[in-house]
């Protein structure tokens, strides 16, 4: 396998980790927005979510930057259930990438 053979597999293994990080995110997010607890529903359209890809890395968020979104969560959780819940699935997707191609 030449250099840039080897390069391409080394970006597609990134964007397929990408892609597994995002899919993730979106489901806890989904979930989070689902059990969030709704006065006026800012706390709930502000939870969104970030990926972050350095070399060897895919690291994700999900949250929110109300202030209140803290004391919300300490009272009636709702972004680590949105987590528990989702874990299998996200196991999966990540086995998934992790597994080597069939040809």
């Amino acid at each position: 396998m030449n250099n840039s053979a080897f390069q391409n597999e080394i970006e597609k293994i990134k964007k397929a980790r990408e892609k597994a990080v995002l899919e993730s995110l979106l489901m806890i997010e989904a979930d989070a927005k689902l059990m969030c607890p709704v006065k006026t529903g800012t706390l709930k359209r502000s939870i969104t979510h970030a990926v972050k890809t350095e070399e060897n890395v895919t690291k994700g968020s999900v949250g929110s930057n109300v202030e209140y979104a803290y004391w919300a969560e300490k009272h009636q959780a709702y972004l680590e259930p949105a987590v528990d819940q989702n874990l299998e699935n996200i196991k999966r997707k990540i086995a998934e990438v992790l597994a080597p191609e069939k040809e």
